[in-house]
């Protein structure tokens, strides 16, 4: 059983991507994605449903200050946690109980604190994972009572061990399309895009909801001499009718929507500009496209871009001054090197062996 939300594209596509993995494996019987928050209850599922989209989507500060009080303050995100499992554990248990779940995987954070109290608590007999995707902002995704942390950056992984204590920690392949461990097509895509082999191309993102400042972003590429600039809008119909429309008579901007040829654009691109900084950072890298983050620096995406540029893995840019330079000393530096991950086990690797392993929850004192 894996537990999602649609909180931007990531962690659906992370739930998706281990789901495929696992329907692939002869020793797997049944896979269920549990994809939002209606697992939590009617109640949960009322508030983050329609929290997030307003808060995260449209106020930001709003979400910001709430971030900051419970991944700063140890007492509030005690009290955040314990929250979250008195209103949304004893319908997570009941659908856990239903499914006859050999094992629960969670993709999204706010899943953990209820998933690891249950097994703490001994109120799901199953062995319980996370896929812990970012680098920073790991408050709510690292639980000690988890039986196991999947962790996508290499990186993270001596962090998660500190903070998991004791709780096993294995770093793994990336959760993403396979098409990305292979080149893809770089010249057939800049013909398709009507962009000719020697000019600088900048992708920018906002992720699955289209969010930041897209707009920020491809007006300071404007100002580079030469520079072709291919934003996504995800989701976000509106913005993409917006940049559509400011853009139009420009020959040297692109408008997409969301589109599930994010391989091919990377491969094309010279550039990745990434508002959310969330599995597309993976992707890029995958792709040997440099990484820069910009105009999202809102909670969660804060400390994440700012993990992401003190391991050198994305150049973070604040304002648009520091982004033009950005841009600049990427397209000089060229492609990166594409990280070797021959040697990690995939997720449903270790997802089957904690399965069979029935392992015994870590009794913590958790109010039942």
């Amino acid at each position: 059983m894996l537990l999602s939300a649609p909180v931007g594209e990531s962690h659906t596509l992370m739930a998706q991507m281990l789901a495929a993995e696992l329907e692939a494996r002869p020793d797997v019987e049944s896979v269920s994605i549990a994809g939002d928050f209606s697992v939590l209850g009617p109640v949960l599922n009322r508030v983050l449903s329609r929290g997030f989209g307003f808060h995260l989507g449209r106020v930001r500060w709003s979400y910001d200050l709430a971030y900051l009080l419970f991944s700063r303050l140890q007492a509030a995100q005690s009290f955040g946690e314990f929250a979250l499992y008195v209103l949304g554990g004893t319908a997570l248990a009941r659908e856990v109980r239903r499914q006859r779940a050999h094992v629960v995987v969670s993709t999204y954070p706010v899943m953990n604190p209820v998933l690891a109290r249950l097994r703490a608590a001994g109120r799901i007999g199953c062995p319980a994972a996370a896929v812990v995707a970012p680098l920073g902002g790991l408050a709510f995704w690292v639980q000690p009572a988890l039986d196991l942390h999947m962790t996508l950056y290499s990186e993270a992984t001596a962090t998660v061990t500190r903070l998991a204590r004791g709780s096993r920690v294995e770093p793994v392949r990336p959760l993403v399309g396979p098409e990305f461990f292979a080149p893809g097509p770089r010249e057939q895509t800049r013909a398709e895009l009507g962009v000719e082999p020697d000019v600088p191309l900048v992708l920018v993102s906002g992720g699955g909801w289209g969010a930041g400042d897209l707009t920020g972003a491809l007006e300071t590429c404007l100002t580079l001499p030469g520079v072709h600039a291919l934003a996504v809008a995800g989701r976000n119909e509106l913005l993409r009718a917006e940049l559509s429309a400011r853009y139009g008579a420009e020959p040297r901007v692109t408008v997409l929507g969301f589109t599930d040829r994010m391989r091919d654009l990377l491969w094309a691109a010279d550039v990745f500009i990434s508002a959310t900084a969330g599995t597309s950072c993976i992707e890029a890298e995958l792709c040997g496209c440099p990484v820069l983050t910009y105009g999202f620096a809102v909670g969660h995406v804060r400390d994440n871009t700012r993990a992401l540029a003190e391991l050198g893995l994305a150049q973070r840019a604040d304002t648009t001054g520091e982004l033009r330079a950005a841009v600049r000393a990427a397209l000089a530096g060229g492609r990166r090197p594409i990280p070797p991950l021959d040697e990690l086990p995939t997720a449903a690797e270790l997802t089957v062996a904690l399965a069979s392993s029935r392992g015994q929850p870590a009794r913590l004192p958790v109010p039942s």
